[in-house]
């Protein structure tokens, strides 16, 4: 998968997921803080829909008070990760 600038490599394994991820990914769409939430809330926003169209499922979406702080996702073999 490509994310902008940074390239991920993911090796597919055969057998389903039958426990928690060891790894867990955070696909950082604002840069390093501070940030200006509304800004990063709106990038989260335009993200997440990629990724569907890649194969991701949004699991659920994590609030700060009024504002996105990041959306769960899983990938087609059922790891998770969040975009942040």
């Amino acid at each position: 998968m490509h994310f902008g600038k940074d390239v991920r490599f993911f090796q597919y394994e055969v057998e389903g997921k039958s426990s928690k991820n060891r790894v867990h990914i955070d696909v950082r769409v604002a840069g390093p803080g501070p940030w200006d939430m509304v800004e990063r809330a709106r990038l989260i926003r335009q993200k997440v829909p990629e990724l569907v169209a890649a194969g991701a499922t949004v699991i659920r979406e994590e609030w700060y008070g009024d504002v996105l702080g990041h959306v769960v996702m899983q990938d087609p073999e059922g790891n998770e990760f969040c975009v942040a």
